[in-house]
């Protein structure tokens, strides 16, 4: 610990002198551009990077001051002196914010800039650790009540304001279902639980290719993960201070024990945590549950906190040499993590694997080297001015920037491409800026109107009922699910369900299907597709296994070719789990509607992509078949699939079949229901009226009509008749295909 602090010297005591942040993590950064780092010439003393002057009179400590320097001569307590901020660290801040709009706004872009979450975790960790650290230094005590109280005013009323708005979007502009989820998700934001709540609820992309909404709160998972911190942290913190400071009485021994013992439960606990990511991470699955948890994301934020308790804020080492090589090492891993900005998928497998490590590790590494004084290249870039003022409103950019994604899109805008990303990054700039210079400052230096109130607490109160009563009424009073409608079977659906009932089915008192068998073999067929195909497998493979044969599912709950294509080419090829036959059932949304955290790896076209599997399957001699995509309920006309499947089958029809999926989910005039008629002899889910659902009444696209499905994808028999007429459809065309190849007659 000697090289980031002067010891005290022998004889005549000389105070050791460490910087302390004495506001928060974000303090107020407004300081006036005058303040930068000193020279070495002057009154100014260069001491952990940052100017220390001696002022004339004690300054006042309040939640608007910049950070000061704490100075502790044992045994007397610390005297405060001012210190200039360190600009390096505001503009580290406003990379990272950057980072994050990029990838959101222009994914393309900036496919890994969801990495300056981790940054600003980093950063958290390590200022907090420092304030409590120094404060224990100086007083030999914590005010958790101060603490705190300064977190609120620091973090609060910008929130209220953006709960506020979202909780007016959802009472008069979103549609009932989709109020009362934002409600939810408000209230969990409102409470800081909002990663809990997004993990038990099970939030998955159909929120996002349906005609449900993306939440307007989504990116509340991080804020979460932080306040939680702030929560538990302090207490920890004073908790080993006491511990330790109750047993030695020598304050330099005391000192060094506090800093030690934090920086083991850091490493400690940060292990623990890492480990708990590894352990859960399931490669292929879906990554929320690791991603999003406090428990597995918490060792980013303990790293950073690691050298907060190491440096008690002051990360300035004295030695020349150990410096420059701190910031060279510092530039390079800067430069690492601009690559990863540039390069890394959020589903990279090395992330959740220990990745998330190496990042944190990083940060650190930069922050420190940030911080040196002297000559120091990294420090300069992180110092300019545009970095600096964006890292002053980053709070306010994130909390606005994805509520403004969600609401300016090309349909409620009419632009696109670069056109969407300017307007919205001039929204998220105006509002952040707003935020900023109306809420934010004069809140936190207490220069609000008081409006001649008599009892100063009634204001924020109100502010914080009247946010919680708008997210509370939808929340308590609108549907949280959307019902199928009532419609009764028509007549014209009556033919069609004759034919369904003479269909080879999954359920009871179906005819058997003929044996499926190819070159002497039963056959194997390869389910291939996203969320649509991941309903087949239950009742598909039923009807396949009836017929001697077998199926092998690779499906994904996204974009499934991009996402599991290593996955079809090695199955394909590999001589036990080669297939016969292949049905792609894909719904191909484009990359840019589903959320960044799924979207694709690479940016191929979904045309690109289904003409390589094609030439993959041809060569390896299997039989393809196409699905179109189902058109909802109440419509007649298929979309671009259709003609895209024909024109591939037209191209190689003894290779390539198209299947008519709904064929038993709409009537004799092509028009797809909401529900059909039941079986003869009934089925599971028939109402009264006798008919059976047979689309999700979320988006009238699925199948499974449970409303309540995409937070489990496990469809019960009585919301499966959909499910089951759609398979139906599927092994049809299937029999017939093979069998006819085979020479022989059909069923």
């Amino acid at each position: 610990m000697t090289d980031w602090v002067r010891p005290a010297q022998r004889g005549r005591q000389r105070p050791v002198a460490h910087a302390v942040l004495v506001d928060d993590d974000a303090p107020d950064l407004s300081a006036p551009p005058t303040a930068r780092r000193g020279n070495g010439n002057g009154n100014g003393a260069r001491l952990g990077g940052a100017v220390v002057t001696a002022p004339s009179r004690p300054p006042r400590a309040s939640s608007g001051d910049a950070p000061t320097v704490a100075m502790d001569a044992p045994p007397q307590p610390a005297k405060t002196r001012r210190m200039a901020h360190l600009r390096s660290l505001d503009g580290l801040r406003g990379v990272a914010v950057l980072a994050v709009v990029l990838y959101h706004f222009a994914p393309g872009v900036a496919p890994g800039g969801f990495l300056g979450v981790d940054i600003f975790f980093v950063l958290s960790g390590f200022l907090i650790t420092s304030l409590l650290v120094g404060e224990f230094e100086s007083a030999h005590r914590i005010s958790l009540a101060a603490f705190w109280g300064r977190r609120g005013r620091r973090l609060l009323p910008a929130l209220f304001v953006v709960l506020g708005a979202v909780g007016i979007y959802a009472l008069v502009i979103a549609s009932p279902v989709e109020a009362h989820s934002i409600a939810n998700d408000g209230l969990a934001t409102f409470s800081y639980l909002a990663n809990w709540h997004f993990i038990s609820s099970g939030q998955s992309y159909l929120q996002h290719f349906s005609n449900t909404t993306t939440s307007p709160l989504r990116h509340m998972w991080s804020l979460a993960i932080e306040e939680q911190f702030y929560f538990v942290w302090p207490l920890v913190v004073a908790g080993a201070g006491a511990f330790v400071g109750s047993r030695i009485r020598d304050p330099e021994r005391r000192r060094r024990l506090v800093r030690r013992t934090l920086v083991t439960m850091c490493l400690v606990l940060g292990v623990a945590s890492l480990l708990r990511m590894v352990t859960l991470y399931r490669p292929g699955g879906d990554p929320s549950r690791v991603y999003y948890g406090t428990d597995t994301h918490a060792s980013v934020l303990l790293i950073g906190a690691a050298l907060g308790a190491l440096t008690a804020g002051a990360p300035a080492i004295v030695n020349a040499g150990r410096r420059l090589l701190l910031v060279i090492i510092g530039s390079l891993a800067a430069i690492a993590l601009l690559g990863a900005m540039l390069a890394v998928a959020t589903d990279a497998s090395w992330l959740y694997q220990g990745g998330y490590g190496l990042v944190a590790l990083a940060v650190v590494v930069v922050l420190a080297a940030a911080a040196q004084p002297g000559k120091n290249p990294l420090a300069r870039l992180l110092e300019t001015r545009a970095l600096v003022g964006l890292g002053l409103i980053s709070y306010g950019v994130y909390l606005w920037h994805w509520p403004i994604y969600v609401w300016l899109t090309t349909s409620s805008t009419g632009l696109s491409g670069p056109f969407l990303f300017i307007a919205r990054s001039a929204v998220t700039l105006a509002v952040s800026l707003a935020s900023y210079y109306l809420v934010e400052l004069p809140i936190r230096r207490g220069r609000l109107p008081r409006w001649h109130l008599r009892t100063p607490g009634v204001a924020p109160l109100t502010v914080v009922t009247v946010v919680a009563v708008v997210l509370l009424i939808p929340a308590l009073t609108f549907p949280s699910v959307a019902a199928v409608p009532g419609d009764r079977p028509s007549k014209a659906t009556f033919p069609i369900a004759a034919r369904y009932a003479a269909t080879p089915r999954c359920d009871t008192g179906t005819p058997r299907p003929s044996p499926l068998t190819t070159a002497g073999h039963p056959l194997r067929l390869q389910l291939v597709g996203n969320s649509l195909a991941g309903e087949m497998i239950g009742c598909l493979g039923t009807i396949v296994r009836r017929s001697g044969a077998s199926q092998d599912a690779i499906t994904q709950t996204g974009d499934a070719i991009c996402r599991v294509e290593s996955t079809i080419r090695s199955r394909t090829n590999n001589p036990k789990t080669h297939p016969d036959a292949a049905v792609l059932f894909e719904l191909p949304i484009p990359d840019s509607q589903f959320p960044p955290s799924e979207r694709c790896p690479t940016s191929r076209s979904f045309d690109i992509e289904l003409a390589n599997l094609l030439t993959m399957w041809k060569r390896a001699g299997v039989h393809v078949f196409l699905v179109p995509d189902v058109p909802p309920a109440r419509q007649s006309t298929p979309d671009a699939t259709l003609a895209q499947y024909q024109a591939a089958a037209q191209r190689d029809p003894s290779n390539v079949t198209v299947v008519d999926g709904g064929q038993f989910i709409r009537d004799v005039n092509t028009q797809y229901q909401w529900r059909m008629p039941c079986l003869p002899g009934g089925e599971p889910g028939c109402d009264a009226g006798g008919g059976v659902a047979v689309r999700w009444p979320v988006d009238g696209v699925h199948f499974c009509s449970d409303p309540e499905w995409s937070k489990h994808l496990v469809c019960a028999p009585r919301f499966g008749g959909g499910e089951r007429r759609v398979a139906a459809a599927i092994a049809t065309s299937v029999h017939a295909t093979m069998q006819a190849a085979a020479g022989r007659p059909t069923r």
